[in-house]
């Protein structure tokens, strides 16, 4: 999209051709922070690592979430488990575990339906394969586990429980 006109209702694509709107709901272009793009790590805009380890070209050097060329969605439930395996990565090169995990391409994503329904998408993203994934319908039952998602989330990252 090149912009948008507000008075008129169009957003004006790339090509110069118009699109009427309602609602405008529009996502910024995703690019790595400067500071990452200048680190001279970058191939392609993206930093390059390999996707069942998540280390760089530089030996011991690892990189997950927004920055990568991995595969997956720009979302925290896929940096938290690339975060994970790279935590394992470390641990089992230093010593300190037998064998660690890889990256398996992962992750879950809850959207609400108003009037305490929830639906769960899980889904699989391994490079070179096309995702795949289950959608489980809106319910009331998964109301409850996305609360506890969010909750588990915030006890582990924050110490603390949601309502403090």
């Amino acid at each position: 999209m090149r912009s948008l006109d507000p008075q008129r209702r169009v957003a004006v694509l790339a090509d110069g051709q118009e699109m009427p709107f309602d609602l405008f709901l529009g996502v910024p272009v995703h690019r790595v922070p400067a500071v990452v793009a200048e680190s001279g790590m970058c191939v392609d805009g993206w930093i390059p690592v390999n996707p069942v380890t998540l280390e760089t070209a530089y030996p011991d050097v690892f990189a997950v979430g927004d920055v990568t060329s991995v595969g997956t969605p720009k979302a925290g439930v896929f940096s938290e488990r690339q975060a994970s395996v790279v935590a394992d990565q470390l641990i089992a090169r230093h010593g300190q575990a037998g064998s660690a995990s890889t990256y398996d391409g992962k992750g879950i994503c809850y959207i609400e339906f108003g009037h305490d329904r929830v639906a769960r998408v899980e889904v699989t993203f391994l490079s070179g394969q096309r995702p795949n994934g289950q959608f489980d319908e809106p319910s009331e039952l998964l109301l409850a586990d996305k609360a506890e998602f969010g909750t588990s989330r915030i006890r582990r990252w924050f110490d603390r429980d949601w309502t403090s």
